[in-house]
């Protein structure tokens, strides 16, 4: 089975968790750059919402994902840990306790976000993620567009126009640090207009290039994910179908030894596929 990292995956016409971030990427090789990356620190705060967050996201050289949260929203903290593993046939969660049928919404939200910054930064920077050699302003508006990304059949964000950003990115070594402002219409035209800050790091290299199969996942919850194929308009794609029992394994290897032999709890089962550590 071939292995689709949410990163890879902003630059391919596919839905679900098998490649769990879809985003429309530009064309041009350069602006496509800007969504191999394997390390984005993204900051956000959002006044209107009384919303402020923290969100790493790492990718693996195996194509494991981990988004690190650190959020707060109208006062209530919140410090968790997302994970998908072997090509996303698993989730994984520590320190958040997911609605029932609704697990994927805790990967939804940062990943949305994630797709927001990484098209903003291929608009106003065109030329790729290579072309900023110290500082460089940015100052983009459209007029008539909304921004949108999606992830899966679900997962949707809207960023209606006019809208407007502004800041800046500072070479930091093989990364880049960003600060901007993004500014949007409402969702009606009554609504007041909505502001964002936006803040953080985008680097090509993961910080955590593999976790281990020796990683201790005791006290997390492990949910299932299965890809169906759903067929819409004679176009065929894959959605996740999360199976809503959380699961408990001891360690990451132990997790993909299961997944290995299809879930089986039987060790001589033999398995029908490889996840790799």
């Amino acid at each position: 089975m071939k292995k689709i990292s949410w990163f890879a995956a902003l630059v391919m016409a596919l839905s679900g968790l098998v490649s769990p971030v879809v985003a429309q990427a530009p064309k041009a090789a350069p602006a496509a750059e800007w969504y191999r990356a394997g390390h984005v620190t993204l900051r956000i705060a959002d006044a209107a919402r009384d919303f402020n967050a923290t969100w790493q996201f790492d990718r693996a050289d195996n194509g494991d994902n981990r988004v690190i949260r650190d959020e707060r929203r109208a006062g209530v903290a919140l410090n968790a840990t997302v994970m998908t593993v072997c090509d996303d046939l698993a989730l994984l969660m520590q320190g958040v306790a997911p609605v029932p049928r609704r697990e994927m919404r805790e990967l939804d939200e940062p990943v949305l976000h994630l797709q927001m910054l990484l098209r903003l930064l291929a608009r106003a920077v065109p030329e790729g993620p290579a072309a900023v050699m110290a500082v460089k302003n940015l100052e983009l508006d459209e007029a008539a567009n909304p921004l949108q990304v999606q992830k899966g059949q679900m997962g949707r964000l809207d960023f209606n126009a006019p809208w407007r950003v502004r800041g800046r990115l500072t070479r930091e070594g093989d990364a880049l640090a960003f600060e901007l402002v993004f500014n949007h219409a409402g969702a009606n035209a009554q609504d007041a207009r909505n502001e964002l800050t936006l803040s953080g790091r985008w680097q090509r290299d993961s910080a955590a290039r593999s976790f281990a199969d020796s990683t201790a996942i005791a006290d997390w919850r492990v949910f299932r994910v299965n890809p169906v194929p759903v067929t819409t308009g004679g176009h065929t794609r894959l959605e996740s179908m999360v199976i809503t029992t959380p699961l408990r394994y001891a360690t990451l290897g132990h997790l993909r030894r299961h997944i290995e032999r299809a879930w089986s709890p039987n060790p001589k089962v033999a398995a029908i596929m490889e996840c790799k550590a």
